[in-house]
């Protein structure tokens, strides 16, 4: 589901001349420091902020997220200018990874999430039954990351969700590597996981 956006929700910002614009219309995800004008006012915005992203013409091209800080400056979130990054276009989004999944495996043990290949740039969810494990490593996940836990639990019925911080990445785009308990209790250990007929014991404390 797209929201629509007065021109006013959010800031823009703007690919140089020489940047691919081209790319970006045919879906790159990714707009690289060296790629966008990193201006006084752009380089104030907040890192995870919602901007629409300009070529050099002016044209809108979409709606990303900037994070000025990174080398990845900005990440492709939705290729609607106009579209809103909300509540519902997070559930939409889970909604067709998790029937993606559900087609393929019988049991909820999978990777529901994988960044950019489900539309969520940075976020990896990975399921075990009632139990989301998120790593949020990119600006914008760690910033809506209770939105995003809350999308799940609503979508996918999970009981207990869990914010894995470690990894380099997330050191790449600024961010702590302090983990939490988002939703629900801990797990009483490692919990078991059944794939190839073999179980396999995953401690998702750690």
């Amino acid at each position: 589901m797209v929201e629509n956006a007065q021109a006013s929700d959010y800031p823009v910002i703007r690919l140089k001349p020489k940047a691919n614009a081209r790319a970006i219309r045919h879906g790159f995800p990714w707009v690289y420091a060296n790629e966008l004008v990193l201006d006084r006012r752009t380089k104030a915005l907040e890192p995870g902020v919602f901007a629409v992203l300009e070529d050099a013409a002016r044209t809108p091209l979409g709606v990303a997220t900037l994070n000025a800080q990174s080398k990845i400056a900005a990440r492709i979130m939705d290729l609607n200018p106009a579209a809103r990054i909300t509540q519902s276009w997070l559930e939409t989004l889970i909604e067709v990874a998790l029937r993606q999944r559900a087609r393929l495996y019988a049991r909820p043990f999978y990777r529901l999430i994988h960044a950019e290949a489900d539309g969520l740039p940075g976020v990896i969810v990975d399921r075990f039954g009632d139990i989301a494990v998120i790593q949020p490593n990119a600006a914008w996940s760690e910033t809506h990351l209770e939105r995003i836990a809350d999308a799940l639990v609503s979508v996918c019925d999970v009981q207990t969700v869990i914010k894995n911080a470690s990894g380099r990445t997330r050191a790449l785009e600024g961010l702590e590597s302090e983990g939490a308990i988002l939703r629900g209790a801990a797990p009483d250990g490692p919990i078991s996981v059944e794939m190839n007929g073999a179980i396999y014991m995953a401690d998702l404390m750690a």
